[in-house]
C-alpha cells in the first residue's frame, strides 16, 4: 500500500513538471515568433488594410505602384498606348498590335533615316515635286535652298510633306531604308510607301510605334526640334523667312511632355504621340501613343492626367 502511495506522488510531481516545462517552453516560442512577425512588419513596412487597393512588390518589374481605385480611361481612340520606357513595358494599351494608318507620324521615321544619311549643314534646293506635294504647311518655294537641318524643323514643327519630300529626294533609295529600319528593329506589323504619312498604305501600330520613338531618343535632335513651340527658319540666302508653329498644342498645356508629333488623315484620323517627363524621376519618360481619335489632343491629355492619378512612381 505504502509503495502505491509513492508511486501516485511520484507520478504527480512529474505531471506537474512537465507541464510547467510546457508552459515555459511554449510561452518562449510563441513570444520568439511574435517577436519575428512584428520585426518583419517593421522591416516590410506592410500597407494597412486601408490601402489594400495598391499593387506593391519589391520587385523592380511591378514599380510603378498602380492605384486601382482610379478607373482607366475612355477615350475615342481605334487604339492607344502608355509605355513606360525604363520597364520597357505598357502599361496601359487598347488594341496595341492592331494595324492602322498612322498619317504625319511617319515622319518620326523620315527624320531618322535622314539624320542617318545626311549631314545637317548639307544644302537641298527645294523641287517642284517638293511644293506640289498635298498640304500647305512650311510654304516651301520652289528653287529655295535650304539646309537638312533647317528642313528637319520645317518637318517637325509644322509637319510639312514638302519638307519630307525634300528630304526623301536627297537620298537613294529613302523608302526602303525606312523599311529596312524597321526590320531591323524587329517592328514587322510596319509598312512604309512615303516619307510624309498621306498615304493610308503606311501603317503601323502602336506597339511598333513606341518601340520605334524609343529608338528615336538616341537621336535627340529629334525631340528638341519637337519640343520648340514656336521660331523662325531662313532659306540659305536669307530671303525668305518661314515662321513655324508647332502642330502639337499640348506643349502649352502639359509642362510635362518633352515634345510631340501630330498627324491626321480622313482615313487614319486624328494620330498623336508624346514623350512625357516622370515626375521627380530624372532621366525617366514615358511614350504615349493615340491611333485614329476624332479629337487627339483630348485623348492624350486623358492618358497623361491618368498615369499622372493612377501610379505612384
Amino acid at each position: 500500500m505504502k509503495k502505491i502511495a509513492l508511486t501516485l506522488i511520484i507520478l504527480i510531481i512529474c505531471l506537474g513538471t512537465a507541464s510547467a516545462l510546457f508552459s515555459f517552453f511554449g510561452k518562449a516560442t510563441t513570444n520568439s515568433l511574435s517577436g519575428l512577425h512584428n520585426q518583419s512588419n517593421k522591416q516590410l513596412q506592410l500597407p494597412s488594410s486601408k490601402d489594400t487597393y495598391l499593387t506593391a512588390s519589391l520587385d523592380p518589374n511591378f514599380i510603378p505602384i498602380r492605384n486601382w481605385s482610379i478607373t482607366e480611361p475612355e477615350i475615342s481612340a481605334k487604339a492607344a498606348g502608355i509605355f513606360e520606357i525604363n520597364g520597357n513595358k505598357f502599361i496601359y494599351q487598347k488594341n496595341i498590335k492592331e494595324k492602322l494608318p498612322i498619317a504625319s507620324l511617319t515622319k518620326i521615321i523620315t527624320a531618322i533615316i535622314a539624320l542617318e544619311n545626311l549631314k545637317l549643314e548639307d544644302e537641298i534646293t527645294i523641287s517642284q515635286k517638293a511644293v506640289m506635294t498635298e498640304g500647305e504647311n512650311g510654304r516651301l518655294v520652289i528653287g529655295e535652298k535650304l539646309n537638312v537641318l533647317n528642313l528637319l524643323y520645317i518637318m517637325l514643327i509644322e509637319s510639312s510633306n514638302d519638307a519630307a519630300v525634300a528630304l526623301s529626294g536627297a537620298v537613294t533609295n529613302f523608302i526602303d531604308l525606312m523599311n529596312s529600319r524597321m526590320s531591323e528593329l524587329s517592328l514587322n506589323d510596319t509598312h512604309f510607301t512615303e516619307p510624309t504619312g498621306i498615304s493610308e498604305l503606311n501603317y503601323s501600330t502602336v506597339y511598333d510605334l513606341a518601340q520605334m520613338v524609343k529608338y528615336s531618343m538616341d537621336k535627340p535632335l529629334i525631340w528638341q526640334i519637337l519640343g520648340i513651340k514656336e521660331i523662325d527658319i531662313y532659306s540659305q540666302d536669307k530671303k525668305i523667312k518661314h515662321h513655324l508653329v508647332n502642330t502639337d498644342k499640348l506643349l502649352d498645356e502639359i509642362p510635362e511632355i518633352i515634345g510631340g508629333k501630330t498627324g491626321f488623315t480622313d482615313e487614319a484620323g486624328g494620330c498623336m504621340l508624346t514623350i512625357v517627363k516622370l515626375p521627380n524621376k530624372v532621366g525617366e519618360y514615358l511614350i504615349t501613343i493615340v491611333l485614329g481619335s476624332d479629337n487627339r489632343e483630348l485623348s492624350t491629355k486623358k492618358l497623361i492626367e491618368w498615369i499622372q492619378k493612377a501610379y505612384v512612381w
